[in-house]
């Protein structure tokens, strides 16, 4: 490949990220918010990277605020009905920003994750099941795919099981 080859290549890469970060509008445990997307501003045409799906479903406790990317990486949000985001789920081609998706939480799972790496050996999965807050994680080539929640912030009568987690 050219040098020209890979600034492209890295651009693009580059792109795919910032799209998936721009993609969380709250992070577990804080208030979610409207997204704001370039396509709604007045005067300015978003690029093919920044051009992503979003839809909500409203179920009878909570609702879940879901982006997908031109990739077919998709972040779900799952909101309470006080605003909070209560849980996340990823299943994306690039390993997703954890620390933008689990906010306030991530130094726990980012403390448990280095003391699973520091086991050796390869790690695919990792879980995370603490007083309050649980993770799931799996990764290999391609496929990242996980949740976690915040078993506080859980609404009456939703369970991990009632979202089928468990």
């Amino acid at each position: 490949m050219t040098s020209s080859s890979l600034r492209a290549v890295a651009l693009g890469l580059a792109l795919v990220g910032a799209s998936m970060h721009l993609s969380v509008h709250a992070a577990l445990g804080a208030l979610h918010v409207a997204p704001v997307s370039a396509a709604n501003s007045p005067g300015t045409m978003p690029s093919a990277a920044q051009v992503a799906q979003r839809s909500v479903a409203v179920m009878p406790r909570y609702t879940v605020h879901a982006t997908q990317q031109p990739d077919g990486s998709r972040v779900q949000e799952l909101v309470a009905g006080n605003g909070v985001v209560f849980a996340v789920r990823w299943n994306t081609l690039y390993k997703p920003d954890l620390s933008a998706l689990l906010g306030n939480s991530f130094p726990a799972y980012a403390d448990a994750a280095r003391r699973a790496a520091q086991r050796g050996g390869i790690q695919r999965q990792f879980r995370l099941d603490a007083t309050d807050l649980v993770v799931h994680s799996t990764g290999h080539l391609h496929t990242f795919a996980g949740y976690a929640y915040v078993r506080s912030l859980l609404p009456f009568g939703v369970t991990p099981q009632t979202l089928g987690w468990e």
